[in-house]
């Protein structure tokens, strides 16, 4: 791996100089602008080996630089090789460090404008001008250089049907249409590949784990949709775009239909749209408004139906999770299963459901130390055996039509007699904070920042925190994250009815072993007033309680703990055999 990084590198330097270029910025996203990204367009694995799904990277001449968050700062130093690459914060503070460290005045820094949004580019654009870096558009320099490319995806479209979505794609589009004319508009530019599928009740198969139909599209204030993409429709679903006016364009023409149609005003998200295709807008449209797509927000509250669906999605990954579970404790032989084992024999699990689509992300299955590393993916290199008194991470989801679900739990492995103090303590104390998430009653115009508080509250208590957000958006059988909903220190949007989002509170103690709590929840409005909200938890898998510090509980979270039992019981347990129900009536019994 890292012979192939280093000639990969090599091979940017010569194109670099080339093009008479200093550096070139190589962005985790794709065209789309997506989080995760089909192998074909993962260009900082190809250029770096880091595998996670936020990032970026910067070569130079003389040197190599990796930014990440704090999700991946452990991750990035056991995929990348540090005697090639420097490590860097992804903050802003981070860039102008390297910045200053690395470049002198004229420095000229390429980019490709499909791979950076309008907001990213202007971010950049005023750090290079505090260091005189001149920024250079330029080609996609990585997709000239890798020559063994894997193909584009060019899986199937389908049709997301009423009985799932909840509400046809004419009446989305008669709401999206109130909304344009709020905004004086006549076009919109819908730079999401999640905003369109949800838009026009479609799925497709472009990526591993989120069921994308990678693509952009037009929607006009008469309710026509322009869709751009290198698919090709058939069958029943090239009839359901001809009811329903959608027409079915080749990507590379976006271009030239932007220029050819002359809107008179076109809103688009300057956040999500690459700066290229941004550019033609500004330069073509009569006027524009830049602001977030207004489907991302009414896809992420949810109707009445996707909520049922999400519910019995849940209950069916809950009982492929407690079978696992059961097996876990019950019938695996200690000191013989490892990591990767234990992510094919979930998928076993969920698999006995026909109704599993796939996977929502890729299994997070790490003991020990390796459950530190946030984002952990096991590997023949990395991959432990599951050792008596250890604990073990697990953090994983299904895709179903009526549902996506997310749930990670810590379990104490093979002996649950022998796990010391320190651990239990701060089990507890991520436990403490999940039940504030999940228990906490708000009034409506919270944002998720307001929020976020209460998950960190019991470890900073004790000078302790964990670095990434408590709670992501999550999709109606779309991505399994979704904004932009978010409950974390940056959580700017209100918190509403029908958002499904994660809660999970965390903490990470390097190279010794890794801690996490997450159940998907929904936003609902309290019947008896109406001005505030609450939560209700979706996921249905038991808590392990020989990790909790009873004596840390109070009366309330004991209370919160024993109901989410008895629910997770009652809504699981018909589907076990009778020593499974035995197992999960016992893993379920109140504590006092």
């Amino acid at each position: 791996m890292k012979n192939s990084i280093s000639h990969n590198i090599k091979k940017l330097r010569s194109y670099l100089k080339i093009e008479k270029l200093d550096g070139f910025i190589i962005p985790h996203e794709d065209e789309f602008l997506t989080e995760y990204t089909p192998t074909s367009s993962d260009r900082l694995k190809w250029i770096s080996g880091f595998t996670g799904s936020a990032g970026s990277s910067i070569i130079t001449q003389n040197s190599a630089a990796i930014f990440v968050d704090g999700r991946y700062t452990t991750q990035v130093k056991m995929e990348s090789p540090s005697d090639i690459f420097n490590f860097e914060d992804f903050t802003l503070d981070g860039q102008r460090k390297w910045m200053k460290n690395n470049t002198s005045h004229g420095f000229k820094l390429g980019f490709s404008p499909k791979l950076l949004s309008l907001n990213k580019f202007m971010v950049l654009k005023k750090l290079t001008e505090e260091k005189n870096i001149k920024l250079i558009e330029s080609e996609n320099i990585i997709d000239e250089i890798w020559t063994d490319r894997p193909k584009e995806p060019n899986g199937k479209v389908i049709h997301h049907e009423e009985k799932f979505s909840g509400k046809s794609f004419k009446e989305k589009k008669i709401n999206l249409i109130e909304k344009l004319k709020e905004e004086d508009t006549d076009s919109l530019f819908i730079s999401e590949s999640d905003n369109t599928c949800w838009l026009l009740n479609i799925r497709g198969s472009d990526l591993d784990y989120t069921p994308l139909l990678r693509c952009f599209s037009i929607f006009e204030k008469n309710g026509k949709v322009f869709l751009f993409s290198n698919h090709t429709v058939e069958g029943q679903i090239e009839e359901y775009f001809r009811k329903n006016e959608i027409t079915i364009l080749p990507l590379k023409d976006i271009k030239d239909f932007i220029v050819s149609a002359k809107y008179k005003k076109t809103l688009f998200d300057p956040n999500t749209t690459p700066l290229e295709i941004a550019e033609i807008i500004q330069s073509n449209s009569s006027s524009f408004i830049l602001k977030p797509n207004p489907c991302s927000l009414m896809k992420a509250c949810k109707n009445p139906i996707e909520i049922k669906g999400s519910k019995k999605a849940h209950i069916r990954d809950g009982v492929a999770l407690t079978k696992f579970l059961f097996w876990l404790d019950q019938e695996a032989e200690e000191n013989s299963i490892d990591e990767l084992t234990v992510e094919e024999k979930l998928l076993d699990f969920r698999k006995e459901n026909k109704e599993l689509k796939s996977l929502s992300f890729s299994t997070i299955a790490g003991t020990g130390g390796n459950a530190a590393i946030v984002h952990y993916k096991a590997n023949k290199k990395t991959n432990k055996i599951l050792k008596s008194g250890d604990i073990f991470l697990l953090d994983s989801g299904g895709q179903y039509a009526d549902g996506t679900t997310d749930v990670t739990r810590t379990i104490a492995i093979f002996s649950k007699n022998n796990i010391n103090e320190e651990i239990k303590d701060r089990f507890t104390r991520v436990l403490k904070g999940h039940i504030a998430i999940a228990t906490s009653i708000f009034p409506k115009g919270t944002k998720g920042l307001d929020l976020d508080p209460l998950a960190r509250k019991y470890l900073l208590e004790i000078g302790l925190n964990y670095n990434h957000g408590t709670g992501h958006g999550v999709g109606s059988f779309l991505g399994v994250h979704e904004g932009p909903q978010n409950i974390s220190p940056l959580g700017s949007e209100e918190i509403r009815e029908g958002m499904i989002i994660s809660n999970e509170p965390g903490f990470y103690k390097e190279n010794e072993y890794g801690i996490r709590i997450e159940n998907l929840i929904f936003v609902k409005e309290k019947e008896d007033d109406k001005k505030f909200l609450y939560f209700e938890t979706l996921t249905m898998s038991p808590i392990d309680k020989s990790l909790i510090d009873i004596k840390l509980l109070d009366l309330k979270e004991k209370t919160w703990l024993n109901n989410y039992h008895t629910k997770v019981f009652n809504k699981v347990s018909p589907f076990l055999n009778i020593t499974e129900k035995k197992w999960l009536k016992i893993n379920c019994d109140p504590i006092h």
